[in-house]
């Protein structure tokens, strides 16, 4: 009895111990990491600013736990917005933004398993000569709790190796698309339009357009219609071998008419779309057009119909190639 009364007083002894040791050690943890890109700073944040597209480079996604369903509630780039997740593996948990600087930071509160652990975490660019030091910071408060307190000693050993994988991925896509023309997702409105459906190859494209456009200006000044936008071909077939192309050229217009000979009327509807902005040659969209699909695949979105080119720049006024704007449009859903 003596023996086993000792054996309690010794373990309380312990506890006691280990409950007053962590009084001494920190409330307070932080983890951080950095990374330099030689990157712009806008194409960071757009990054790392916008939370549906983390799945890029954090290295916590459906790769990791095909159970994990993510959901964003509210917009990009608006504080109080949050992206929540629940898997099998990842658990629960959401971020919820509380502050946005374009180009320069984004913070966050972060909170686990129904908001049982809370942290405060940003991302930080800084730009250094033609580089950016990127940051990922986390820190919370441990309370008083004595486990918390012990917890807490581990946060940087358990945390910190992801952060550092998660920045070098950042660090790959963001130096792989430094080349990229300038890549947004938007929603485009209904609008009216006038077409003419034609086909070419690669020697005929611009012979078969220069006709088909004629004939659409021709149409708009004959009926006095109102042009609302620039001129743009919407592809409906398209042969990656031949380089043989079927194509709707199109002007959109103010109100609809009656159709006449190849020229039709059509009400396009509203769309979800992968915009990039590309200056120069009209021969030259290739590279974009690969830049756009791997955009589309790693943004997990399907194609919804056929690409288009709007033709911003009039290269009748333009004469600098370079400096013709010529905008690619994948429809996505």
């Amino acid at each position: 009895m003596k023996t086993f009364k000792k054996v309690v007083i010794w373990i309380l002894a312990i506890i006691l111990v280990v409950v007053l040791v962590s009084y001494v050690l920190p409330k307070t943890y932080k983890v951080e990491r950095s990374v330099y890109i030689k990157s712009k700073p806008e194409l960071i944040y757009d990054i790392t600013g916008n939370f549906n597209k983390w799945k890029l480079w954090v290295p916590w996604t459906r790769a990791l736990d095909t159970s994990a369903v993510f959901e964003l509630i509210g917009k990009e780039g608006q504080v109080g917005t949050i992206w929540k997740w629940e898997g099998k593996i990842l658990g629960n948990g959401q971020m919820t933004a509380t502050e946005y600087i374009p180009s320069q930071l984004l913070a966050y509160d972060l909170s686990f398993d129904k908001g049982k652990y809370q942290s405060k975490g940003k991302i930080t660019i800084e730009k250094t000569g033609d580089s950016c030091k990127v940051s990922w910071i986390d820190q919370g408060d441990l309370g008083y709790n004595p486990v918390n307190r012990y917890f807490g000693l581990m946060m940087d050993k358990m945390m910190g190796p992801d952060f550092a994988k998660g920045l070098k991925k950042l660090k790959n896509v963001c130096e792989a698309r430094a080349s990229w023309p300038r890549i947004e997702e938007k929603s485009m409105p209904a609008r009216i339009a006038i077409l003419i459906r034609d086909s070419a190859g690669p020697k005929t494209y611009a012979k078969v357009m220069g006709k088909g456009f004629g004939e659409l200006m021709g149409f708009v000044k004959a009926g006095k219609l109102k042009c609302t936008g620039p001129p743009f071909a919407i592809y409906v077939k398209f042969d990656t071998i031949t380089m043989n192309g079927v194509f709707d050229m199109g002007i959109t217009v103010e109100k609809a008419e009656k159709s006449k000979g190849r020229v039709r009327f059509e009400n396009l509807p509203a769309m979800n779309a992968v915009v990039a902005y590309y200056f120069g040659p009209y021969d030259k969209t290739a590279d974009t057009y690969k830049y756009l699909h791997q955009y589309a695949s790693e943004a997990e979105l399907q194609m919804a119909g056929g690409p288009w080119e709007i033709y911003v720049t009039d290269p009748m006024t333009e004469k600098d190639p370079a400096k013709i704007e010529t905008d690619i449009v994948f429809p996505v859903k």
